[in-house]
């Protein structure tokens, strides 16, 4: 539900940040965002005892990453434009209204009883075991075709830096890395052999392991952390609560992989400090990597608005639509490539707004807010009545992008619709085995 109190101090801080902005106070601007991102995300967590809960995550990666691009470390921060602080204010309006009404719209329109879609615990056993094996069978494959082609296998190279981005076949690529789904989906798997004192068996350790050494035989930072993150998420909504020491175990693990696949991508750290044009030279690069990463991306979308002279008219949103339907392939006038503004050539990373406002400007930033909030309203309807387990799913995949929404435009791209579509086939398949 939207409470009116809240959106009225979202906007006074927004109105300061943007005051004490103008003023070059650039501390305090960024004090202001950050924390009515915490703000949001205390309220919600309050309201919904979920650590994961959707609008506060949404809060923490959009807000939270607006407060640090405000604190201006680097050389390349510009002073953001008036349609860049409106876009960021409006969104986040938009979103949590139409999430909130929404939410509560479809709890009035679709009552149903709990017990009506349940499937019996063997058949529902039969149904993760078939989709785990399909799902890794039909990724190894598909990375075996792909080797075989391009007759290298990433994490074999030597002093080849983006070893992984060369490692993609039209089409078939997008099969490669399904099974980045697989830990979620086992992660559900082994709650319900929990439930039913049932040990752990080949499937689900299957699920755990082979998806997340597929993603270092690919060098693939992203895919290995998507894959860990979305099924720690899973287990998270699933209600799991982890010790601290399991937490750091975890954390320590997943720090470890991702250094050693960044070793391997042959990536180097004069580099990455000759790009990064910090005011303080002498900040280390474990602090500038992680704040550039961030903060970059919404001094792109400033220059965006600075620069762009022609939307796109909503063929940036429909890019996905486009790539998986196959359309661009046949209409050449749709294939055409859009100019990318951001403050440097190798910065290439932007906020999840970016192509909302390429393709319309402020109505596009509007429309999605409208887009995801619907979306969000319908999954957390569908998360509290917990009737169909996918749901869980396709909530921890909202729950990663949401959290992550500083970094790219997520619903932009065909892969993150590819896995979505994935996991609501999912999500249809068990609605409709529970109806016979």
């Amino acid at each position: 539900m939207t409470n009116y109190k809240e959106l009225f101090i979202y906007t006074i801080a927004y109105m300061l940040s943007f005051i004490v902005g103008r003023a070059d106070i650039s501390a305090l601007s960024s004090i202001c965002l950050v924390g009515i991102a915490l703000y949001f995300y205390l309220i919600e967590f309050k309201r919904t005892s979920e650590i994961l809960n959707l609008r506060g995550l949404m809060a923490l990666g959009l807000l939270g990453g607006e407060g640090i691009a405000r604190l201006q470390l680097s050389n390349l921060s510009t002073d953001w434009t008036v349609s860049t602080w409106l876009s960021f204010y409006i969104f986040y309006l938009v979103f949590y209204i139409v999430s909130g009404l929404s939410e509560r719209g479809f709890e009035q329109i679709l009552r149903t009883k709990a017990s009506a879609r349940l499937i019996k615990t063997p058949r529902l056993i039969s149904l993760y075991r078939a989709i785990i094996i399909s799902i890794i069978a039909v990724s190894y494959i598909a990375f075996a075709y792909e080797a075989v082609n391009l007759k290298f296998i990433p994490l074999f190279t030597v002093d080849t830096p983006h070893a992984y981005s060369y490692f993609h076949l039209k089409g078939i690529h997008y099969f490669t890395t399904l099974a980045v789904l697989v830990p979620g989906i086992s992660i559900l798997y082994l709650e319900l052999r929990k439930r039913n004192n049932l040990r752990p068996d080949i499937p689900a350790l299957a699920g755990l392991i082979l998806p997340l050494l597929l993603s270092v035989l690919l060098v693939s930072r992203f895919q290995f952390m998507f894959a860990a993150i979305l099924a720690l998420f899973v287990s998270g909504v699933s209600g799991k609560r982890y010790k601290l020491w399991q937490l750091i175990v975890i954390f320590i693990f997943l720090i470890s992989v991702y250094v050693i696949i960044t070793i391997e991508r042959a990536h180097s750290v004069s580099y990455l400090n000759g790009i990064f044009e910090m005011k303080n030279q002498n900040t280390p690069i474990f602090i500038t990597q992680p704040y550039m990463y961030i903060a970059n991306n919404y001094d792109n979308f400033n220059v965006m608005t600075q620069n762009l002279t022609l939307h796109s008219n909503g063929l940036k949103m429909l890019y996905p639509f486009l790539t998986l339907t196959g359309l661009k392939f046949f209409d050449a006038s749709l294939a055409v490539g859009f100019p990318l503004f951001t403050t440097k050539e190798e910065l290439t990373t932007v906020t999840l707004l970016y192509d909302a406002w390429y393709d319309f400007g402020i109505c596009g930033i509007i429309i999605f807010a409208i887009f995801l909030g619907l979306i969000t309203g319908f999954i957390l309807h569908e998360h509290k009545n917990d009737t169909n387990p996918f749901s869980k799913l396709i909530y921890a995949e909202l729950a990663f992008y949401f959290a992550v929404s500083f970094f790219t435009t997520w619903f932009s791209n065909p892969a993150t619709w590819f896995y979505l579509g994935f996991s609501v086939i999912f999500y249809i398949i068990y609605t409709v085995s529970s109806l016979y």
